[in-house]
């Protein structure tokens, strides 16, 4: 999928049906469809089958302009086109932002976000904790299942990730001022090596 893999060359491009503007930008060009729904479904096949999330009629403005990082679409400098423009700044950024977004679009689709309150969600995460911890329990650190050390560290990341959702709090801005927040109560010169708290150092 382009998502996995960002052509690095005209060829590799072209087996995506469009070509590399630059080194860090894949373009795609559409020809008006007769209805602008017509035109984000095209478009829609095309990101959905290469890994990205769905744009819907909701994302664009009276213009029909959509600006969402990766993707742009909107007009061609030729009136008859579209441009579907994908960034490669995504694949070294976090995909924060379409993971929660088809959370949402999961929970949504099922009439769900009646029951997702701030307090649920964080009770639904303890839940989801423990029964990862339930995959470790009688046995040695390293036996446990990873297929279910997995499965129950995803539904941990969801909740989270939808508590965050629900605060509008940005994921890598919050985990990054708590990594700095730490810094500086467990300098290196005095936790290094240590299991001590940072009262205690």
């Amino acid at each position: 999928m382009l998502r996995d893999f960002f052509p690095s060359s005209q060829t590799g491009a072209e087996l995506y049906g469009g070509h590399l503007l630059n080194e860090f930008t894949f373009v795609k060009v559409y020809k008006f469809k007769e209805s602008f729904k017509e035109q984000i479904d095209e478009v829609n096949v095309f990101l959905l089958k290469n890994g990205y999330s769905e744009l819907s009629i909701e994302d664009f403005d009276e213009e029909n302009k959509i600006d969402k990082n990766p993707v742009f679409f909107g007009p061609h400098a030729y009136l008859d086109e579209m441009l579907l423009t994908i960034h490669r700044d995504f694949f070294s950024k976090p995909q924060t932002d379409f993971i929660t977004k088809q959370l949402i679009d999961f929970r949504n689709n099922r009439d769900w976000e009646q029951f997702h309150n701030s307090k649920d969600l964080a009770i639904a995460l303890n839940i989801e904790a423990g029964e990862l911890l339930e995959t470790f329990l009688w046995k040695d650190a390293n036996d446990a299942n990873e297929d279910k050390v997995k499965e129950e560290l995803a539904d941990v990341f969801a909740y989270a990730f939808l508590i965050a959702e629900k605060y509008k709090f940005n994921i890598e801005e919050i985990v990054l001022e708590k990594i700095q927040k730490n810094a500086e109560k467990y300098p290196v010169d005095k936790a290094k090596g240590s299991a001590k708290k940072y009262d205690e150092l």
